[in-house]
């Protein structure tokens, strides 16, 4: 009975804000070097809509050399997106929130990832820890027998409730409860 009432609680609190929704997302500001190349279509005379873009570029260029300014595109967005997968950095959405603008679709929110091992290392405990083709390094938390997880076998690492993340191998046998380390 005590589960029951325990259960129904938590339902109750979670309403408010499971109907508040998600989060409207926070249009980002452009550098403004680029807001002075945007700036320059206004201008209508042609010859000093020139020298500004001329300009304009210049400073661009100029602050993308001492770093100030990085050109990163979709496809290198999700990319990184990729290989940060199972890593808590919070602030790589917010790098990447103004390629997901209204008119715009966002980046690849990525939920699963598939790999191959290439490294298996046990510990005394015999908890498992795989380095996977892609570089990445993942160590099991639970004391489930990874004896179907061998150098060569194919996984599936996805996301799981509550920040954790799950790793299917291929070859069978139980899931097990991983947290990436590299």
């Amino acid at each position: 009975m005590r589960l029951v009432f325990a259960g129904l609680l938590i339902a109750v609190l979670a309403l408010p804000a499971a109907a508040q929704g998600p989060a409207p997302q926070q249009s980002q500001a452009s550098p403004a070097v680029l807001d002075e190349v945007y700036a320059c279509a206004q201008i209508g005379d042609e010859h000093q809509r020139l020298e500004c873009y001329d300009r304009a570029v210049g400073r661009m260029h100029e602050a993308q050399n001492r770093g100030d300014l990085v050109a990163v595109d979709r496809q290198q967005a999700e990319r990184v997106n990729r290989e940060a997968f199972g890593f808590s950095l919070p602030s790589l959405g917010n790098l990447f929130a103004g390629l997901g603008g209204p008119s715009r679709r966002p980046t690849e929110d990525v939920a699963e990832i598939s790999a191959h091992i290439t490294r298996v290392a046990q510990d005394r405990s015999g908890r498992a820890t795989f380095t996977l083709d892609n570089g990445q390094q993942w160590e099991q938390i639970d004391d489930e027998n990874a004896r179907n997880a061998r150098s060569g076998g194919s996984v599936r690492v996805r996301r799981a409730m509550m920040g954790s993340f799950l790793m299917h191998v291929d070859a069978g046998g139980p899931a097990l409860r991983v947290r990436r380390v590299q």
